[in-house]
């Protein structure tokens, strides 16, 4: 009998971890069921406040996209209005450069016709000083034509008008007219200009070369 109540008492204590252990893993279950839920809120939570954060945000992210794309047009706009004010500045050069060079080329047309009506003056004054004597070139009338003669020159060099060197040189069609051929006996004008029997002017202003009008020569023969 003795022994029959040691059994029991040993199975008690056996049934009795058994309902310890037991009772141990319900609670861990019903931890860790319990921290699932707390997730599950926490996770429901963040969700709910994203939800309203966009909702709160959701006019202002658009407001944000709206600018954004006005911003992009707008740039756009400045960037085709640049390159069209590019191509109009190089336009407006290049009819300013014409209008510039047609308002010298009317000035210079203008000086050339001018001094054409003066230059049989000039041609006259020249031959004067040309048939004077020694004596008559020591004169006052000889001194006031040369001086008048040089005055002219001076002139005409202000508006780019110089006289075309001949003489001595090898007659060159751009600028010498010959008129007429001459003997002579000083070999080194053989085949050049001996005399100048009306005087030629041209214009010159940078690469802008004009006969204003030719040197009549007479050539050696």
């Amino acid at each position: 009998m003795t022994n029959t109540k040691k059994d029991d008492d040993k199975q008690t204590v056996v049934n009795n971890e058994e309902n310890d252990e037991t009772n141990v893993i319900r609670d861990e279950e019903i931890d860790d069921n319990f921290l699932q839920d707390e997730l599950n809120e926490l996770q429901k939570a963040e969700d709910e406040a994203k939800n309203e954060w966009k909702a709160d945000f959701a006019p202002l992210l658009n407001k944000i996209k709206e600018l954004e794309g006005q911003l992009q047009e707008k740039d756009e706009i400045a960037k085709n209005s640049q390159i069209n004010y590019l191509h109009l500045k190089a336009d407006f050069d290049i009819l300013q450069r014409q209008t510039q060079q047609k308002i010298e080329n009317v000035e210079r047309d203008s000086t050339i016709k001018v001094v054409k009506d003066f230059l049989p003056f000039i041609e006259n004054l020249r031959k004067s000083l040309l048939n004077l004597t020694d004596e008559q070139k020591e004169s006052w009338l000889g001194a006031w034509l040369q001086m008048m003669y040089d005055g002219f020159i001076k002139s005409l060099e202000k508006l780019h008008i110089k006289p075309i060197e001949a003489i001595g040189l090898e007659p060159n069609p751009q600028f010498h007219e010959p008129v007429s051929m001459q003997t002579v006996e000083d070999e080194w004008l053989k085949w050049k200009i001996i005399q100048e029997f009306q005087q030629g002017f041209v214009y010159e202003v940078n690469d802008d070369l004009i006969v204003v009008s030719p040197s009549r020569v007479i050539v050696w023969n």
